[in-house]
């Protein structure tokens, strides 16, 4: 049985942002069965066609300058689940060399400007294999650090555009409060500006804010919204949802109504001409569009009004753990293996048995959540999802300052 960390029944209750979506007995129509067979096929088709995931989470540092209320990467997520010594850097090289490319890399921790070397490793990734694109997320506690990284990664990798996402989690108090730590909103807001200038001079590069909506800071969405528009006017504005076993367990109490008034808000601002979303690479736009629906598909989820399966985890999506465990999602706790058993071979792992198992458990069992990642991968495979991907992106291209 595919494990998660919160069934769908708790997700209702408590709006975790954790779903899991079993098939009950009033499910179990012909539709159902042939919905849930076309998805697996078509899973099965497009993990055989690209080897390895086109979509990939590496995880590079279990450390973190941080101890955020709402994070599911926490000691006790960690101590029960990585298991085993930390990759070195060759052992990364020798993961990356089996690939033959990824689509989009996700390089991440913990924190992964903690490492001295992100910037060598990052570079590294680019080279042993066609990287169309790379972000790193960051809390932005360390602006020097992370602002020399980045122009780095910058120099060493002129064709492959990077993005930087920085954390925002509400006003000063708040922020410092979810994060746990003293001055956490002042550094953070010193990083937005110091890599919004360095945006200036590399036509590659895009800088992101990240606000992850939990119990304590929904009631400030407004004054999130504002904000944001205010410390980064040019730029995307990305909103979470706190998901997973977070280190305070009550962080994932979120009222659907405040995550869709954030939607709202940056809606509202979209239409007024005010917002200019992603940049950095020619399809950009499609994936503020794409962020959109993603948000209103995501309302619909934690309301229930969604029905599950259709996920590409482990298929199009994957994750790489820093201590070689390949998990199909972040929100699931089995995994196919560890990369050292394989010989550092991805492409032999994913196309593996016990990969091919647990890709037909994630349809079978109709697996839905809200992690955004695996989402906007699993969004290529619905219907809906283009159509209101293609409106969101019409109504990006008629608003003043947004096409």
């Amino acid at each position: 049985m595919v494990k998660a960390y919160k069934s769908v029944a708790q997700a209702s209750v408590g709006r975790a942002a954790i779903t899991r979506i079993p098939i009950r007995s009033d499910q179990a129509s012909a539709h159902h069965s042939l919905r849930t067979k076309a998805y697996a096929l078509t899973t099965e088709a497009v993990a055989r066609a690209f080897q390895t995931p086109q979509y990939l989470i590496l995880f590079v540092s279990d450390q973190c300058w941080m101890k955020c209320a709402h994070c599911w990467f926490n000691e006790e997520w960690k101590e029960a689940e990585l298991t085993q010594p930390a990759l070195t850097f060759d052992e990364y090289e020798r993961v990356a060399q089996s690939m033959s490319r990824v689509t989009f890399l996700s390089i991440t921790g913990g924190e992964a400007f903690h490492r001295a070397d992100i910037a060598e490793l990052a570079t590294m990734v680019c080279k042993s294999t066609r990287v169309g694109r790379y972000q790193i997320p960051t809390s932005g506690y360390r602006t020097d650090k992370i602002l020399a990284d980045t122009e780095k990664m910058l120099l060493a990798n002129p064709n492959t555009p990077l993005r930087i996402d920085v954390s925002l989690d509400g006003p000063r108090d708040i922020h410092n409060e979810i994060r746990r730590i003293r001055d956490g909103y002042e550094r953070a807001i010193e990083t937005i500006a110091a890599l919004t200038k360095l945006k200036r001079k590399h036509a590659h590069f895009d800088v992101g804010v990240i606000t992850t909506i939990s119990k304590s800071n929904q009631h400030v969405v407004a004054e999130m919204a504002a904000l944001v528009e205010t410390v980064h006017p040019a730029g995307e504005w990305m909103i979470n949802i706190a998901r997973g076993a977070s280190r305070d367990p009550a962080a994932i109490e979120v009222n659907p109504e405040a995550y869709r008034e954030a939607h709202l808000l940056l809606q509202a601002r979209i239409e007024r001409g005010k917002y200019n979303g992603h940049s950095g690479h020619l399809a950009a736009k499609w994936l503020s569009a794409k962020n959109a629906a993603r948000r209103e598909i995501i309302y619909d989820i934690i309301t229930g009004k969604r029905e599950g399966g259709g996920c590409a985890a482990g298929a199009a999506a994957g994750v790489i753990h820093s201590d070689g465990e390949v998990r199909a999602c972040e929100m699931l706790d089995d995994s196919m293996g560890n990369v050292r058993n394989f010989d550092y071979d991805l492409r032999r792992m994913w196309q593996s048995h016990g990969a091919r198992a647990l890709r037909d458990r994630i349809q079978t069992t109709r697996c839905q959540c809200t992690q955004e990642c695996f989402l906007s991968t699993s969004m290529l495979l619905s219907p809906d999802a283009w159509r209101r991907m293609t409106h969101a992106r019409w109504t990006m291209g008629n608003s003043k300052g947004t096409s």
